[in-house]
């Protein structure tokens, strides 16, 4: 272990990043600075002397553990307007949902007396006359967050609760990029729906760009029961998909290698944004920008360690993600991809155990398997149970979610421009999302 952990330092540095985080959170005193100690004591015990890599890793733990001490400074003075109204603007952060007769929204704070600028608020409201991207100059009433919910709402940014009580005006499209977005989505969505069955259509909406909003509850619970939700809703196996698809298409058109990692790039942020920067796409974006400098620097890649730097970036930009149920679950299906079912498969196939005659099913096996075993703490105590058949239903779906994922994806560039061509590839697509559900 200590030779397997030298050799991917910033793997390491993404473990103790992970710990600084969760024991700072509980402690932000004697404990946090214990943890520093602990992490200095680590490295000399394990490297015993100094080396470049293990510096780097250093400075980035420095400044993982300053920035969550500026994290809750932010929190600390969220907490402060707690009981108080919020007169100022707000940036519409996530387009309002309907529950039960009241609408539920995020609200992003930019100029607004008593509360500092970018902090979230997840607001409830009477009326939803507001969209994703547009300001609004309203009175919100500020309030604390449940405890119940507070790790998932502080790993979301969201350090508040509050009540809209006045709106005195909706500036449509004030944040350009928020809006272009949620219009793609809403082309997205028009298109689907309009073409094809509601039940293949939601599949669909949720395999695309994530909005799960069109599954109804009791199918939901079906899916996470059969052990699919990571398949059912975007995930870092969906982007990973569509870059595949870039890569091989930019590969017949393009010999140079940057031209192929700024389409990595240009692709890992499109799609970042179109899914509304979900924890699990922000890590497997992040993996696929660290491939996509491997690729410029003509430097070997170690998806162990490509992971580990991911995961400690996106800590040092947001310390709170750790906490994130879906950041969990990304993780630790790749980690388990990629530590232990590719090496084993690799493994087998090298030796010809099975003559070479089952790759592809051992290979799917292997995934499933490996992913659902790393995932199981995390599963079993969040959501109670462990599902027996996913290893089965993950191999009977998987191909078909990334022909769906594939298939609507040309379709929907292409629609625009030749929609006789879009229209068949999204019934294609619909086929795909037929079988899914059954």
């Amino acid at each position: 272990m200590r030779d397997y952990l030298k050799k991917r330092p910033l793997f390491l540095c993404s473990l103790i990043g992970a710990c600084i985080c969760v024991m700072g959170y509980y402690s932000k005193t004697a404990v946090f600075f214990a943890g520093i100690c602990f992490i200095i004591i680590c490295f000399v015990f394990i490297y015993n002397t100094v080396q470049a890599p293990y510096v780097v890793v250093m400075i980035l733990l420095v400044l993982l553990s300053v920035r969550l001490l500026k994290t809750y400074e932010k929190i600390e003075s969220a907490q402060k307007v707690c009981g108080t109204e919020l007169k100022g603007r707000f940036i519409v952060c996530e387009s309002p949902e309907e529950n039960d007769g009241y609408y539920t929204s995020v609200l992003e704070s930019a100029g607004c007396d008593g509360i500092e600028n970018g902090t979230r608020i997840f607001v409830f409201s009477n009326e939803s006359g507001f969209e994703c991207g547009d300001a609004l100059s309203a009175v919100v009433y500020a309030d604390s967050i449940d405890e119940r919910y507070k790790l998932s709402n502080y790993s979301e940014k969201i350090y508040l609760n509050g009540n809209i009580e006045e709106i005195s005006d909706v500036e449509k499209d004030a944040d350009p990029v928020l809006s272009v977005f949620e219009d793609i989505r809403g082309y997205i969505r028009k298109t689907l729906f309009s073409g094809m069955k509601y039940d293949e259509a939601a599949t669909l909406s949720a395999v695309v760009f994530g909005d799960r909003s069109y599954i109804d509850d009791e199918f939901y619970e079906l899916i996470k029961r059969a052990g699919v939700s990571h398949v059912m809703v975007v995930s870092g196996m969906h982007l990973a998909i569509i870059v595949s698809l870039v890569t091989r298409i930019s590969g017949k058109l393009f010999y140079s290698s940057g031209v192929k990692a700024v389409l990595i790039f240009i692709t890992v942020l499109f799609m970042t944004a179109l899914c509304g920067f979900t924890k699990s796409i922000i890590r497997a974006g992040v993996c696929y920008i660290i491939y996509a400098v491997s690729i410029l620097t003509r430097r070997d890649n170690d998806s162990v360690n490509t992971l580990g730097g991911a995961v400690t970036v996106i800590l040092i930009v947001e310390p709170m993600t750790v906490f994130s149920i879906s950041f969990q679950l990304s993780a630790l299906s790749t980690l388990g991809i990629v530590a232990a079912a590719i090496p084993s498969v690799r493994y087998i196939t090298e030796r010809r155990f099975l003559g070479g005659r089952c790759d592809g099913l051992l290979g799917a096996v292997a995934v499933t398997s490996f992913a659902m075993l790393f995932t199981l703490p995390v599963t079993s105590y969040v959501f109670g149970y462990v599902s027996s058949v996913s290893v089965v239903t993950n191999i009977l779906i998987s191909f078909a979610v990334t022909l769906a994922l594939g298939l609507a994806a040309a379709g929907l560039v292409i629609y625009p421009f030749i929609p006789v061509i879009g229209k068949c590839l999204l019934n294609a697509a619909g086929i795909a999302a037929a079988y899914i559900n059954l």
